[in-house]
């Protein structure tokens, strides 16, 4: 990638070493779609981190303008190290297409979201639904300059993608179809907003299912935890947060950045019928299209957060009670988030996994007062630092109040120094009295937390809970830019660096090819959530779960996740089937494609005949 001149704020030099790795930290972090893994750019490239660095900084105080600057820089590097017309640089483009936009140079932004159309077009071809997302940037950009008769043809193509990939009447269509209407009413084109409303009436779409050809038809909705008939489910989630209220109403802003006093509640998030697993739909803030949405058109397309409801220690004792006891299953998971993320985002995780692993019991979350920022790690190391004691009080007053059967623990990066403190606490404080195992599954995933101080502390953690696990990568650019920083190990590495202690359960996830750092892959990736979910249905061994496989015959060894033999929406669909069904869902899977020999529908019947085979694969693997 080559450098071309800043518009605006200029690069500081003279920049210390420490500061150089705190940058490379940061560009870790930062999730860049098609973009690729920071710590090999960091080996080939460093001047790639520091405008990085300064982009994210310059978008977060609004300085679209200073934004603009470093987005063309990075852009510039992308090409010199890739090539102007490689994939890699799809994730740049679109960085620098969205703050162009921000900026208001709606030219310059459109130009580079067709370089990357084009660039997604040569790689997947004209009509994939990769490209819509892109395509919806374009219309928003040729609306807002009026020019009505792009917008139109942008919009009419993504119509057919969509109704090409999903079916003539999967809910996109019909979002698509509305947008289609509201452009012709500022077109003040009376006959063509007929022409849609009537379509869109006689084909009665609102109360049609949503895609004919999703693994959510029946048999399988109606026997889901979380029901999705009207467009979209809603979860409810108990948390427990040491973040400061920052005075709006609105559930997305309702907790900030700023460290406050222990705070519990519950809140509500929704989740669209067409969501994909492992997947936080989400629209971008400056989508035109999802401003003018009403509230249930958006809980039919996003993951929303849509309600915070704060409530005192004895009411929200007593409702969480209530709660478990009035679930399906009497069990909880607690979620703990890890470096930059939002209140609002982590209760959207918390709903997705809960949503995913098709969860019978009470989902719960604790959050810290992450910054949410690409360039506050050392203020998250702070913050989680002095969150473990309040997350202690939270964690103890469940373990004693919730009247649970099992507690599960689910940790991220950061969020498992918070854990491991509260753990800590717990232990401290305890009566020896009382039962030893207080919790059923401890799952600490990538953890960001020092190597050494995890082996020594791991051996209190495994007394009180009846299975502890570990996933570990070799491929998480994320940890490996932590340990440069740190100069030692995380223990969420894996290759020279992997944990093997008796009585934890090591399980190396390097084959998993997930989220663009290969830090999130426990929740982004349906065989590692397919894992997460038998550990919490059965708390199965290692040896009996889908794809685990030993890395050696010695007794001290660690687990391998074989990606090709568990991968993919089936693996999960034909679990959660299972699950629900136990061996009946064999015979169930095999009426429903009966049902459809004379269904054209050709991608369905495929996914259906996917689903059967994975259930064959678990049943004759298990005891069902």
């Amino acid at each position: 990638m080559k450098g071309i001149h800043l518009v605006g704020e200029r690069m500081k030099n003279g920049i210390e070493r420490s500061g150089a790795f705190f940058s490379a930290l940061m560009i870790c972090l930062v999730l860049l779609s098609g973009f690729p893994g920071p710590a090999d750019v960091l080996a080939q490239n460093a001047n790639l981190l520091q405008p990085h660095h300064y982009f994210e900084a310059a978008k977060s105080r609004g300085d679209f303008s200073a934004a603009v600057g470093y987005g063309r820089q990075i852009l510039a590097l992308a090409e010199q190290q890739y090539g102007a017309d490689s994939i890699e640089i799809i994730g740049p483009l679109k960085m620098l297409g969205e703050v162009l936009l921000q900026a208001g140079n709606f030219n310059e932004s459109a130009r580079q979201y067709d370089r990357a159309i084009a660039i997604m077009e040569r790689e997947f071809g004209q009509d994939h639904p990769e490209l819509v997302a892109t395509l919806e940037a374009l219309v928003d950009i040729r609306w807002q300059q009026k020019q009505f008769s792009l917008a139109e043809t942008l919009l009419l193509r993504i119509l057919s993608i969509e109704q090409s990939a999903y079916g003539e009447w999967h809910e996109n269509v019909f979002i698509t179809l509305t947008r289609l209407r509201e452009l012709y009413q500022e077109m003040e084109q009376p006959n063509e907003v007929a022409r849609i409303e009537a379509t869109i009436e006689s084909q009665d779409i609102s109360s049609r299912d949503i895609d004919s050809s999703s693994l959510y038809d029946e048999p399988t909705l109606e026997l889901r935890r979380y029901n999705a008939d009207s467009g979209f489910a809603t979860v409810r989630v108990f948390y427990g947060t040491n973040r400061a209220r920052t005075g709006e109403s609105k559930a997305a802003q309702f907790y900030g950045t700023k460290r406050g006093d222990l705070e519990l509640g519950y809140l509500d998030v929704s989740i669209p019928k067409t969501h994909k697993y492992g997947e936080l739909e989400a629209s971008s803030r400056w989508s035109i299209f999802s401003i003018g949405l009403g509230t249930d058109a958006l809980k039919n397309k996003y993951v929303l957060l849509l309600h915070v409801e704060p409530l005192n220690e004895q009411s929200f004792h007593s409702q969480l009670r209530a709660h478990v006891q009035n679930s399906p299953s009497n069990d909880i998971f607690l979620f703990v988030h890890g470096y930059n993320s939002s209140f609002s985002n982590s209760a959207r995780r918390t709903a997705q996994l809960a949503y995913d692993l098709d969860f019978d019991g009470t989902p719960m979350m604790y959050s810290w007062p992450s910054q949410n920022s690409a360039s506050s790690y050392t203020v998250d190391e702070a913050a989680v630092r002095v969150s473990g004691r309040k997350m202690a009080r939270f964690l103890t007053a469940i373990v004693a109040q919730a009247n649970a059967d099992r507690i599960h623990i689910i940790a991220h990066s950061m969020g498992n120094r918070a854990v491991i403190e509260a753990l800590e606490t717990f232990i401290a404080s305890r009566d020896p009295a009382e039962p030893a195992k207080a919790f059923d599954q401890i799952v600490f995933t990538a953890p960001d937390v020092d190597r050494d101080y995890f082996v020594d502390v791991i051996d209190d953690i495994k007394k009180i809970a009846n299975r502890v696990t570990l996933y570990a990568s070799e491929n998480d650019f994320a940890l490996k830019t932590s340990a440069a920083m740190h100069g030692a190990p995380r223990a969420g590495m894996a290759g020279e660096s992997i944990i093997i202690v008796d009585g934890l359960d090591t399980i190396d996830f390097s084959a998993v090819d997930a989220d663009v750092l290969g830090h999130a892959y426990f929740a982004t990736n349906a065989g590692a959530i397919y894992d997460l979910f038998r550990l919490l249905w059965k708390g199965d061994p290692p040896e009996q779960r889908c794809g685990v496989k030993s890395s050696s015959e010695n007794a001290d060894s660690f687990w391998r996740f074989d990606v090709e033999s568990c991968e993919g929406g089936a693996v999960l669909e034909a679990g959660l089937l299972i699950k629900r069904f136990g061996q009946d869902a064999r015979e169930m899977v095999k009426r429903r494609l009966a049902e459809m020999t004379d269904d054209p529908d050709v991608a369905a019947k495929e996914e259906w005949s996917q689903i059967l085979q994975r259930i064959d694969e678990l049943l004759n693997a298990d005891d069902v």
